[in-house]
């Protein structure tokens, strides 16, 4: 299906925030979810990148739009960057499952980087449940903590950490989380995976459940190429499980971490 650029904003060097005119995205009821995009507006079947990319749902803005955050890596994402108000995307969605809400509960959201961009959405319906909301948001420096305005208007509390002390706390945003813990009935988290290696670590000594997603490279977005495959530990049993159809959203404790870093 099209989908038309309503606003794209470079928020940083290497970071943008994009607003989307898509009906079937925007009614999306749901956290978590992601959607994959054709980088290319023109002839998107027959011009390098071929392959769309895939983003989670940030925000939904209308009834009719949704953002979504992007990092610039590559001739893909270059190509959003350079998108401008009324050009036309081909997109797929939504995608995946989605996280499972908590209600009247005292929350954790942990982002790093990018991972903050499904963790907007999530934070919206939390509140919308009567949680209390607090984000653990980290970044190598200033210019990688991304809508901090949005952040302080929809959540409870924010804690931000940069790996410089360039902006909020110096070190990781697991580290103010560690001291906090036990406020808190459920987290939530995104980011890199060794950051959610220690975050589910942490949870895991203090039997708080998890739910993580995962950013794995993805070809197709329908689990046909296979080729965000991760491993899960279910009751001592290994399974193989598609980010793309039974996830990005999974129980932290039950991924095995060490194969996915491996």
């Amino acid at each position: 299906m099209k989908a038309i650029v309503v606003k794209n904003t470079q928020i940083s060097s290497k970071f943008g925030y994009m607003e989307l005119a898509c009906p079937d995205i925007a009614k999306e009821t749901n956290a978590g979810r992601i959607f994959m995009i054709s980088c290319h507006k023109t002839e998107p079947y027959l011009t390098d990148p071929i392959l769309k990319r895939p983003f989670a749902i940030c925000d939904i803005t209308s009834k009719d739009s949704f953002t979504f955050l992007y990092m610039v890596v590559g001739r893909g994402t270059k190509l959003l960057l350079d998108a401008v108000p009324g050009d036309e995307f081909l997109i797929t969605g939504p995608l995946g499952n989605y996280f499972k809400l908590e209600k009247n509960s005292t929350i954790a959201l942990i982002a790093g980087g990018i991972g903050l961009a499904p963790m907007i959405n999530i934070a919206r319906k939390l509140k919308e449940n009567n949680n209390n909301v607090t984000i653990y948001y980290g970044g190598r420096s200033k210019s990688d903590i991304l809508l901090y305005d949005l952040l302080v208007d929809i959540c409870d509390n924010v804690v931000i950490t940069t790996d410089d002390g360039s902006f909020g706390e110096k070190g990781f945003a697991i580290n103010p989380f560690k001291n906090d813990l036990t406020k808190y009935k459920k987290v939530y988290a995104c980011g890199p995976n060794r950051m959610l290696q220690a975050v589910t670590s942490l949870c895991i000594e203090n039997n708080l459940p998890i739910e993580v997603s995962l950013d794995e490279q993805m070809g197709c977005g329908v689990g046909a190429c296979l080729g965000c495959m991760i491993t899960i530990n279910n009751n001592g049993i290994k399974e193989q499980k598609r980010c793309c159809v039974e996830g990005p959203i999974f129980d932290g404790a039950k991924v095995d971490w060490d194969a996915l870093l491996r």
